[in-house]
C-alpha cells in the first residue's frame, strides 16, 4: 500500500489539529463543574463519563495525520493512568498546550532541538518543586478530603476513605456492581480469594448460604484427588484432634466429595479450589501456606498425601466460604515468616512494570496483610453504576497517591504557583532553550485556567489571584472561592 507523506509545517499543523480536536472533547470535563461526555458504544448502552482517558480511548479521527496527533495524546493519558491512576484529563490539557505552543514557537523560527532542551530543563525543575511542596497526608481527615475531591461526591469519598482506613495502605480495595441502588462498603477479614465451596451440600448456614469451619486444619495441594483413600491420612489427623478439615486442591473427584459429605455431613469437611491460575496459583498457594503455618503438598517436589503429618497442615481460627469466595481468618502462621514473605513480595512489586503483574503483586501484598475491601456501586441503571465505579476508582487512586507521596494544593493551583519559579531558570539559559522554559511556564497555568472556565469564573482573574497567594492555598471551583 503506497504511503502518503507530509513534511515540515504541513505535517506539524496536521498533528496539532488532531491533538486539538481530541483535547476539545476532553478539556470541558475538567474540574468539579466540568461537563459529562456521552460516548456511543457498538454494543450495550452509551457510556457517560468525565474520565479523560476513557474519552480519549474512544476517539478515532478520519484524517490519518490528525489521528496520529490524537493517538500521541491518547498515549499520554494512558501512561498517566497506568502510573498515577488519575490526572488523565490534566495530562491532556498540559500536552495540548505544550504541543500547540511548541509548534507556534517552531514556526516563528525556534529550533526544535533547543526548544526540547528547554522543556526538559523546565520539567525537571517543576518535578523538584512539586516534591518539595508536597505535605505528608497524615490522618484520615486529609485522606478523606482527597477522596471527596477526586470523587466529586462527599458520600463516595467518605466510603473510599473508610475503605482505605480499614484495610491499610497495602490492602486491596476492589469495585463491583451492587444489586441495589445504594453504594455500600464490605470489608472481608483475613486472607480471601475468589473461590467458593464445591458443593452447596457443604453449607452450614442455610440462610446466608455459607460454610463456616471453626479452628480447622487446612490441607493445601496441587495434586489431583481422585480417590477417597488419598485423604485418609489427613482425615485421621483431623478426626483425632477433633477438628474440621479444609481441603484446598486443584481437582477433587465427585466420588471424593460424596464420600466426605457422607461421613458426618456439613461442618466437618470443606473443599475449595485454589485461587488464580498458572504461576500465580502456585505463588498464592505458597502465600496461603505461610499464612496458615502449613505446607503445600506439591507434585513437582514429590509430595504424597499419604505421607503428610499434622505439621504439614495449616490452621486458622475460622474459615468462611460462600459459593464465590473463601476467607481464612487469623491463620496460624509464624509472624516472622509472614513478614519475610511480605517483604519479598514488596521487593517484587517495586521493580514490576505498572501492568497486570504489579496489580497481582499488590493483591498478594494485601492478602498477606489480611485486608480486602469491596465497594459495591449502586445505581438505578447500568450507566449510572459504571459512572459510579469510575468515580470510585479515581478516588481510590488519588488516596493511594496521597498516602504514598503527599498532597499539594489541588485544582491546578500547585502547578500555577510553581510557574513563576521558572523565570529564574529561563534567565540561566538563552536563545531557544530559554524559549522552551518559558513555554512550560505558560503551560503550567492551563489546568487552573480550564477548571475556572468550566466553573463559569473569570479564568484570567483566577490564575492571577492563585499565583499571588501563598502556597497551600488554591481555587475551590466547587465553592467558587480561595481556600486551603
Amino acid at each position: 500500500m503506497p504511503k502518503i507523506m507530509l513534511h515540515n509545517s504541513e505535517a506539524r499543523r496536521a498533528l496539532a489539529r488532531g491533538v486539538f480536536r481530541l483535547a476539545t472533547a476532553v478539556e470541558p470535563t475538567l474540574g468539579p463543574k466540568g461537563m459529562n461526555a456521552m460516548i456511543d458504544r457498538p454494543i450495550g448502552t452509551p457510556m457517560v463519563t468525565r474520565d479523560g482517558v476513557s474519552i480519549a480511548s474512544e476517539i478515532e479521527l478520519h484524517d490519518r495525520f490528525e489521528n496520529m496527533g490524537a493517538q500521541v495524546v491518547r498515549e499520554v493519558s494512558m501512561q498517566t493512568n497506568e502510573v498515577a491512576g488519575d490526572g488523565t484529563t490534566t495530562a491532556i490539557v498540559l500536552a495540548n498546550a505544550l504541543i500547540q505552543g511548541g509548534i507556534e514557537a517552531n514556526e516563528r523560527g525556534a529550533k526544535s532541538v533547543d526548544l526540547c532542551k528547554g522543556i526538559e530543563l523546565a520539567v525537571k525543575a517543576v518535578v523538584v518543586a512539586l516534591k518539595a511542596s508536597a505535605k505528608p497526608a497524615k490522618g484520615n481527615g486529609i485522606l478523606a478530603s482527597v477522596a471527596n475531591i477526586a470523587a466529586t461526591d462527599a458520600r463516595l469519598g467518605a466510603l473510599v476513605a473508610e475503605a482505605h482506613q480499614r484495610v491499610g495502605a497495602e490492602g486491596v480495595i476492589t469495585t463491583d456492581f451492587s444489586v441495589t441502588t445504594e453504594t455500600t462498603l464490605d470489608v472481608v477479614e483475613g486472607m480471601s480469594f475468589d473461590r467458593g465451596y464445591l458443593s452447596h451440600h457443604m453449607v452450614t448456614d442455610q440462610e446466608k448460604m455459607e460454610a463456616v469451619l471453626e479452628r480447622p486444619y487446612i490441607l493445601m495441594t496441587d495434586l489431583k484427588i481422585k480417590e477417597p483413600k488419598a485423604l485418609e491420612t489427613a482425615r485421621r489427623i483431623a478426626d483425632e484432634a477433633g477438628r474440621p478439615l479444609l481441603i484446598v486442591s486443584e481437582e477433587v473427584s465427585p466420588e471424593v466429595v460424596v464420600t466426605l459429605l457422607g461421613k458426618q455431613g456439613p461442618g466437618k469437611y470443606l473443599v475449595v479450589h485454589p485461587p488464580e491460575y498458572g504461576h500465580w496459583r502456585k505463588a498464592m498457594m505458597e502465600d496461603l501456606a505461610i499464612i496458615t503455618g502449613g505446607k503445600v503438598i506439591a507434585r513437582d517436589l514429590g509430595g504424597r498425601l499419604e505421607d503428610i503429618t499434622a505439621e504439614d497442615l495449616g490452621t486458622a481460627d475460622r474459615v468462611k466460604t460462600s459459593s464465590s469466595y473463601t476467607s481464612i481468618i487469623r491463620g496460624g502462621g509464624d509472624h516472622d515468616a509472614i513478614a519475610s514473605r511480605r517483604a519479598q513480595v514488596q521487593r517484587q512489586y517495586e521493580v514490576a512494570p505498572p501492568n497486570i503483574e504489579q496489580d497481582k503483586l499488590r493483591e498478594r501484598l494485601a492478602k498477606l496483610s489480611g485486608g480486602t475491601a469491596i465497594l459495591y456501586a449502586g445505581g438505578v441503571t447500568p450507566v449510572e453504576q459504571k459512572r459510579t465505579i469510575q468515580l470510585i476508582e479515581d478516588s481510590l487512586n488519588a488516596v493511594r497517591a496521597a498516602s504514598e507521596e503527599g498532597v499539594v494544593a489541588g485544582g491546578g493551583s500547585a502547578l500555577a504557583q510553581i510557574a513563576p519559579l521558572l523565570d529564574k531558570v529561563a534567565t540561566s539559559v538563552d536563545g531557544d532553550v530559554a524559549e522552551g522554559v518559558r513555554l512550560v511556564r505558560s503551560v503550567l497555568t492551563r489546568p487552573l485556567w480550564r477548571i475556572a472556565a468550566n466553573a463559569g469564573a473569570d479564568p484570567e482573574a483566577v490564575v492571577t489571584e492563585v499565583t499571588r497567594i501563598n502556597g497551600g492555598y488554591g481555587y475551590n471551583a466547587s465553592a467558587g472561592n480561595y481556600q486551603n
